[in-house]
């Protein structure tokens, strides 16, 4: 740059941005590689500021940063082994969900201990899901309080809070609350969403049990594909 030279710094406040979490950076480029950044950044271009959703083609991908369809497919998957991204079938296209990045195993606590937890009403111990995090830790903190009496003090003690309300499933808030640390917001506001629409009289044990349930299909598959 030249001296007295005149530039133009950039501002978010012209609102021509979008953004991407750090953590894409720091915990998943090795794996991504340049191609792989560069469709998760045209997936954040095209997601919708509020509902992180967008449905852009695979073709407008590949055109609009010069690679092939096959590759984009290939990343696309990628994003969903993951945990990066969440993808819906819709009207013949793919709608996707950017999903908040998941701990990278090298910074996550290796003082908690695996804990098998079960919500009310799910008694079958094939249905159980094992959760990487200590659910003592919360019983210990909420078991002589009522659920009327809890105040969450962060956003993921709200959406567990919010859980707990929507499943009619207040004594199993220290499930909720170890269920928040494992799987994306997203994901649960959705499988919360789709509990909450289905009749009463079409759920056999309870939305509870329901939601736990379909968390745990969501956790096998996950699991399946990290292992493809």
């Amino acid at each position: 740059m030249k001296k007295g030279e005149e530039i133009e710094i950039r501002s978010i406040k012209r609102g021509k941005w979008y953004w991407i979490d750090k953590s894409i950076l720091k915990n998943y480029a090795s794996e991504l590689k340049s191609s792989g950044l560069a469709v998760y950044n045209v997936l954040a271009y095209f997601a919708n500021s509020k509902t992180q959703s967008c449905f852009p083609t695979q073709r407008t991908i590949a055109n609009l940063i010069g690679l092939s369809r096959r590759t984009v497919s290939r990343k696309i998957r990628l994003f969903k082994n993951k945990g990066l991204i969440a993808v819906e079938r819709m009207n013949g296209r793919f709608k996707y969900f950017l999903l908040y990045p998941k701990e990278s195993k090298v910074h996550r606590a290796c003082d908690k201990k695996d804990t098998s937890v079960e919500t009310r009403g799910n008694t079958n111990k094939n249905n159980r899901i094992r959760i990487n995090n200590n659910v003592n830790e919360d019983k210990k903190t909420f078991n002589m309080k009522s659920f009327k009496e809890f105040k969450p003090m962060t956003r993921k003690e709200l959406l567990a809070s919010d859980l707990a309300k929507g499943l009619n499933d207040s004594k199993s808030l220290p499930f909720y609350l170890s269920v928040v640390r494992q799987y994306p917001e997203p994901l649960l506001m959705k499988l919360l969403g789709e509990v909450r629409e289905i009749p009463s009289e079409n759920i056999k044990k309870s939305r509870a049990a329901l939601f736990n349930y379909l968390l745990q299909q969501y956790a096998k598959e996950n699991s399946k594909n990290n292992r493809n």
